[in-house]
């Protein structure tokens, strides 16, 4: 299969484990269960292409070299329903895809801070709470909570 960019992706690795990644959160959140590796490699085959499990671990992980395979990033994108270039280059996140993860990341940490709220029932003051509510925005605003 010709594929017209013999130097496959840009991203580094872990750029792109990242963006996969985000992928696979906001389906979730659409879906409200986790993607099955068998739909996305199901798809990838229905088209001509080849995904191991290992291979798609590896992508996850974002460890090792850059991936040169730029065929099954046009399909992981077709798969995510996102324009190709957001696997490819070095491109914004879709706008539909970052305000669903905005609203996933904000009901995650309500989540996390309601929890602390009831683990520890009259230990925490309000204060403790918003402090830790401040927190999880922050690591959600730098991406560490998804």
């Amino acid at each position: 299969m010709e594929t017209g960019d013999p130097r496959g992706g840009v991203l580094d690795a872990a750029e792109l484990a990242r963006r996969i990644n985000l992928l696979l959160d906001f389906e979730e959140s659409q879906r409200g269960t986790p993607v099955p590796f068998a739909s996305i490699e199901e798809y990838v085959a229905s088209r001509g292409g080849s995904l191991s499990r290992a291979k798609w671990t590896y992508m996850l992980s974002g460890d090792g070299r850059r991936n040169r395979d730029t065929e099954l990033l046009r399909l992981l994108a077709g798969f995510f329903e996102v324009d190709e270039r957001f696997l490819l280059e070095d491109s914004d996140v879709p706008e539909r895809i970052g305000a669903q993860l905005a609203l996933v990341r904000s009901l995650r940490s309500a989540r996390v801070s309601g929890f602390a709220a009831r683990t520890f029932p009259g230990e925490l003051s309000p204060e403790a709470l918003r402090r830790i509510a401040e927190v999880l925005e922050e690591e959600s605003q730098r991406g560490s909570v998804a």
